[in-house]
């Protein structure tokens, strides 16, 4: 709880300190002796900013600091916008300054209760409802298989997108390999395919050549050739020619003969040669249809492409039973996390009829018996970390129905809510509440019992309320007032005669009338 306040150039406060006690604090005043500037000022050590327009005019710095049963925290905010945190004398991020505060402070108002009917909160507020095991092991399990059920799903997705990528990069994948394992490519091949084939071209063409003229000469296998017709030839002509010439010309036919004779075997055939080229021409047209394809025209990067490629599509292979597996698993896991989403749905629905018959019983305590109060609650296709539901908070007085944040009126909205804090669980509580005005709109009767509900509640937790309303003032267990004079404002405990007056003064705005006094003396009395 809070135990002591000091708060130092915020709004129209110079210096004040505030003690407050356990139970139902009152903080009253005439309008614009300062009271907003005690409920800001301890708006500034929940987290919240714009801080600058909230310090003294013409100072340079403001700052609020809290006692708390064990700790005490210190906000100081700069003309220049710049503020500090601080717990325990340590230096602190307003972040965690904030989430402190929070946990032991609940400021509520009139701008504040729309917030408090967030469907979030209206949602923690049913779970505080839930039995202990429901919030405890159901929710713990819940929670582990919905982040495990989660992680399999952002790891299937992982998984498929990668594949699906894969698969339109490497659409033509297969053509690639069939390429590839004709190419053989390497650094440099293309300009050494070249060369090798115009090498074997060229012996071909010689060999075709040298073929051509060795049949031209010897005739093959059906004619003479030119060797045998100048034979003939000269067998006219030796009768005419010496013995000696004709020998000669007979020895160098025997000559032309036995060198033609063994020239078929030294030409060889093409075969080798022919299958040299086919590869040859086959390798390097695979290489450079390789490289229209793959739209890249160095060897080098082809390779470290086709690498990828290797890599990519083996891991697609592999890939395909870690998705089978990962499909099952994931199917399981949100069977299960279904199935305990499904138990806290009809805990949930138990909870909420409950808390609306305790809701309803305290609203007929503060004169709305005519209004009830319902839950709604709608079932998600998606399950969420907190299960699979939503739920609305409804108001019903014959006439109208629907969501309260909608329709319900001030007034209604703060007994609303006051009885909310009374129904549900302890734990729900912080250990002190602010309530700003929130009797606003209020009067009467409807006040009266208003009053009574905040002081029951007060028996919770601490209360600390800024109000206007005497019938609630008067049940304070103590009583701090705020007046304001030569523009400062002061103030202070008050108790005995000074609270007499300062009741009598609410309920009929003169601290001196003494009709206005006696009937202060039996209000407190």
């Amino acid at each position: 709880m809070i135990e002591r306040v000091r708060i130092h150039n915020i709004g129209g406060i110079r210096e004040a300190e505030l003690s407050f006690t356990a139970g139902l604090n009152v903080i009253t005043g005439e309008s614009g002796a300062g009271k907003s500037s005690v409920v800001r000022s301890l708006e500034l050590l929940t987290g919240s900013r714009g801080g600058v327009k909230f310090i003294r005019a013409g100072e340079k710095a403001g700052n609020v600091e809290a006692v708390f049963t064990g700790s005490t925290i210190t906000r100081e905010i700069l003309s220049t916008g710049r503020s500090r945190a601080r717990i325990d004398g340590v230096n602190v991020g307003l972040s965690e300054c904030a989430e402190r505060v929070n946990s032991l402070v609940r400021i509520q108002s009139q701008f504040a209760q729309m917030e408090l009917l967030e469907p979030s909160q209206q949602l923690a507020m049913i779970d505080t409802c839930l039995p202990a095991r429901v919030r405890g092991e159901v929710f713990d399990s819940f929670r582990e298989i919905f982040d495990k059920a989660s992680a399999s799903s952002r790891e299937l997705r992982a998984i498929k997108k990668r594949r699906s990528e894969i698969e339109r990069k490497y659409a033509n994948a297969r053509e690639i390999f069939d390429l590839v394992k004709i190419a053989r490519p390497e650094a440099g091949l293309e300009m050494r395919l070249e060369t090798a084939l115009s090498d074997v071209t060229h012996r071909i063409s010689m060999r075709e050549r040298a073929r051509e003229s060795l049949n031209l000469l010897t005739g093959g296998l059906s004619e003479n050739g030119l060797i045998g017709n100048a034979e003939s030839c000269f067998e006219a002509l030796y009768d005419f020619m010496g013995e000696d010439e004709a020998d000669e010309v007979r020895q160098l036919f025997v000559v032309m003969r036995d060198s033609v004779k063994g020239l078929s075997g030294e030409i060889g055939n093409d075969s080798d040669d022919a299958a040299l080229r086919d590869e040859t021409e086959a390798r390097l047209g695979a290489l450079r249809r390789l490289k229209r394809l793959c739209n890249i025209p160095d060897e080098q990067e082809l390779l470290t492409y086709c690498d990828e490629i290797y890599t990519n599509l083996e891991w697609l292979e592999k890939s395909y039973k870690e998705l089978e597996g990962l499909s099952a698993r994931s199917l399981e896991e949100k069977k299960r996390a279904n199935a305990l989403a499904m138990e806290i749905r009809r805990s949930r629905h138990e909870a909420g009829e409950k808390l609306s018959g305790r809701v309803n019983a305290i609203l007929s305590e503060l004169a709305m018996s005519g209004i009830t109060f319902g839950i709604n609650f709608t079932g998600l296709q998606k399950l969420r970390r907190d299960g699979a539901d939503d739920v609305e908070f409804l108001l019903t007085d014959g006439t109208r129905s629907g969501a309260v944040g909608k329709i319900a009126s001030g007034g209604e909205l703060s007994r609303l809510l006051l009885a909310l804090q009374l129904s549900l669980p302890d734990e729900w509580l912080p250990p002190t509440i602010i309530f700003d005005e929130v009797e606003a709109g209020l009067g009467g009767m409807a006040a009266v019992l208003s009053g009574l509900q905040l002081k029951k509640l007060s028996q919770k937790c601490q209360v600390i309320l800024v109000t206007h309303e005497a019938s609630i003032a008067v049940l304070g267990d103590s009583h701090i007032l705020i007046q304001r004079a030569d523009g400062e404002s002061a103030m202070k405990n008050i108790t005995g005669e000074e609270r007499v007056r300062e009741i009598a003064r609410m309920l009929s705005g003169s601290p001196d009338m003494s009709e206005a006094q006696e009937h202060a003396r039996i209000l407190l009395g």
